[in-house]
C-alpha cells in the first residue's frame, strides 16, 4: 500500500468518527434488552419485509418511534440523481452482486476494529454469515423500485442497523470491548470504512468484471449508494458528498486504519473453505475459489490475507472476463463455465440453498449461545 500523509485535521476528524455509533437506534435497543424482549421483538418483525407493510404492532415505545423515524430519504437526496445510479445497478447487477460477495466482503477483514466486532458475533472460525447477509441487503437494494411499497429500501437498511446495535449492545455486556483500543463497536469509522469498500472500491474494480462506468455513472450509482448509507445509520459528515472526496477519505482511512491480523487472514481462509466444502473436495474446489478471491482483491492484500497461490491464477483473470464479456453479449464462453458455476453454487449456497437469510438481532454472543 502506497504510504499516504493525513493531515492533522483530517485524523482529529477520522478520530471523532471512531467515538460515535448509531445513538438513536442503540438507546431503543439498548432499551429492549434491558426489558428482556429481544426474542419477542424478533419474532414481531418477522414478517416485516418491505416499504409498503406498516410498522408491526407490539413493538416497545422507543424502538417503535425510531422505526417510524426512518421511513423517510434525507433532504439532500437528488430523486434524477437516484435515478440514474439505480438503474447503472440493474443494468450491472450481476456483476455488482459478485464483486460484493467475492471481494467487498473479504476486504471488511482489514479493518481490525471492525473484525474484532465480526468475531465476536460470529466466531473466529468463519464468515459465512456476513457474506450472506451482504448479499441479502445489495439484492435488496437491487430491486426494481426500492423504495416503493413492494421494495425494502427501507425495511431492510432499518433492520441492518437494529442488527448492529444488538451486536454493540452484546460486545458491551457479554463481550470484553475495549472502548480505549477500538472505540465504539462498529462506529461512525467503521460504517464509512465500510461504505467506501461498497462505492468508490467496488466503482474502481468493477472493470475486473469488465465493467467500464464512466465518470458521470459512477457519481450517479456512489448518489444512490450514499443515500443508502445515510438510512444505514451513517452520519452526513462521515461519507463525503463526491466520489472523488471519497476517495481521498477512503486514502485516509485505509493509511491510518488497514491493518490485516492473523486472525483475519485465518476468517478468510476458512470462510473460502468452508464454500468451497459445499461446493465439492475442498483439493478440488478451494484453489479456484481462492484464485476467484485474489483475482478480485489484488495479489498485495490476497498475500497479506496468505491466500495461496496456484495455477488458477492464471485461468481466473481470462475466464471471469470471458463470462461477464459473453454475459453482455447474450453468450458464455466455454472456458468460462466451471469458474461460473462455482461462483453461482457460492453464492447459492451462502444464501442457505437459495432461500433468503432473516435480518435478525443477534441474542447473544458467539461462545454464549
Amino acid at each position: 500500500m502506497p504510504v499516504v500523509d493525513v493531515d492533522s485535521q483530517e485524523k482529529a476528524h477520522l478520530e471523532g468518527l471512531k467515538q460515535v455509533a448509531d445513538p438513536l437506534c442503540d438507546e431503543a435497543i439498548s432499551d429492549v434488552f434491558r426489558r428482556g424482549q429481544g426474542a419477542a421483538v424478533n419474532e414481531a418483525l418477522k414478517g416485516w419485509k418491505t416499504n409498503g407493510q406498516a410498522v408491526p404492532d407490539g413493538l416497545p415505545a422507543k424502538l417503535r418511534d425510531f422505526l417510524a423515524s426512518t421511513r423517510q430519504l434525507p433532504s439532500w437526496a437528488d430523486p434524477e440523481l437516484m435515478a440514474a445510479g439505480h438503474r447503472f445497478a440493474l443494468a450491472n447487477a450481476q456483476q455488482i452482486s459478485f464483486a460484493a460477495v467475492l471481494d467487498v466482503t473479504p476486504e471488511r477483514m482489514r479493518y481490525p476494529a471492525a473484525a474484532a466486532a465480526i468475531f465476536g458475533i460470529e466466531g473466529p472460525h468463519d464468515n459465512k454469515q456476513g457474506f450472506a447477509k451482504a448479499l441479502r441487503a445489495v439484492g435488496d437494494m437491487l430491486h426494481k423500485d426500492p423504495y416503493g411499497p413492494d421494495g425494502a429500501g427501507f425495511v431492510t437498511p432499518a433492520r441492518v442497523r437494529l442488527a448492529h446495535s444488538a451486536v454493540r449492545y452484546l460486545l458491551h455486556t457479554e463481550g470484553n470491548w475495549d472502548t480505549t483500543k477500538w472505540g465504539a463497536p462498529l462506529s461512525q469509522l467503521d460504517m464509512l470504512a465500510e461504505g467506501n469498500l461498497f462505492t468508490s472500491y467496488l466503482i474502481d474494480h468493477l472493470y475486473k468484471l469488465n465493467v467500464h462506468p464512466s465518470e458521470r455513472e459512477a457519481e450517479h450509482y456512489f448518489h444512490e449508494c450514499r443515500v443508502g448509507g445515510y438510512l444505514l445509520g451513517m452520519s452526513d459528515d462521515g461519507m463525503p458528498m463526491t466520489l472523488a472526496e471519497t476517495r481521498e477519505r477512503a486514502k485516509a482511512v485505509d493509511a491510518l486504519h488497514v491493518r490485516v491480523t492473523p486472525q483475519s487472514a485465518k476468517y478468510v481462509q476458512a470462510t473460502i473453505e468452508y464454500f468451497s466444502s459445499l461446493v465439492g473436495p475442498k483439493d478440488m474446489t478451494v484453489p479456484p475459489a481462492t484464485a476467484l478471491v485474489r483475482y478480485m482483491i489484488g495479489d498485495v492484500d490476497a498475500d497479506a490475507f496468505d491466500l495461496a497461490r496456484s495455477t488458477w491464477d492464471m485461468v481466473v483473470p481470462t475466464a471471469v472476463q470471458g463470462f461477464f464479456t459473453g454475459t453482455q453479449a447474450g453468450g458464455l464462453p466455454t472456458p468460462s463455465v466451471t469458474m461460473t458455476r462455482l461462483a453461482v453454487q457460492m453464492v447459492q449456497r451462502a444464501m442457505n440453498d437459495g432461500k433468503k437469510i432473516e435480518l435478525t438481532m443477534p441474542l447473544h454472543l458467539y461462545g454464549h449461545r
